[in-house]
């Protein structure tokens, strides 16, 4: 299955990317987020879209969903989760059935050699298809059935790394 991966890149003025990093700091975080069945608990903060609204990220991920290749209604919201991992973190493999994947790159700072990529894989789950570098203030928009998974950050790195996952369900 090759799935269509699109990056939107300064899309989000740093004002507005320093308050999503202020909220999504401040939020409330928990266990249990799982990439599939059996694997141990990752540390998340669920969103409802009125917290994403608040965290001044919804209308940017309105404008590129407009710009979007992929057909979906970015008010069909499904559910909005914030990962945070750290160094050391290990993920597994996993897709999302039915849904359409924004995802945001939170931290203001990213430099080369701190890792922390999405890498997609093919239905074999052997070979990756694509790398998609962290980079602040990006959004990458795909099928959520695609394999992926992340990267945690190297030793050099924050010490957390912030994703913001909006969930579409597909038309």
């Amino acid at each position: 299955m090759t799935s269509k991966i699109e990056i939107f890149d300064n899309e989000v003025p740093f004002v507005d990317m320093q308050s999503i990093y202020d909220y999504v700091c401040n939020s409330n975080y928990t266990l249990g987020w799982k990439d599939r069945a059996g694997t141990p608990p990752n540390i998340h903060s669920a969103f409802t879209k009125n917290e994403v609204i608040l965290s001044e990220l919804f209308k940017h991920l309105k404008n590129v969903s407009k710009k979007s290749k992929l057909k979906f209604d970015i008010d069909n919201f499904d559910e909005c989760v914030v990962n945070l991992s750290k160094c050391g973190d290990y993920n597994f493999n996993h897709t999302h059935k039915g849904k359409i994947v924004l995802l945001y790159y939170v931290n203001l700072e990213w430099k080369d050699g701190f890792a922390g990529e999405t890498i997609f894989y093919d239905n074999s789950l052997i070979n990756a298809t694509s790398v998609i570098s962290f980079v602040p203030g990006r959004i990458v928009i795909f099928d959520g059935e695609t394999p992926h998974t992340i990267r945690p950050q190297s030793t050099y790195g924050p010490d957390y790394r912030f994703t913001l996952s909006y969930f579409v369900n597909k038309n």
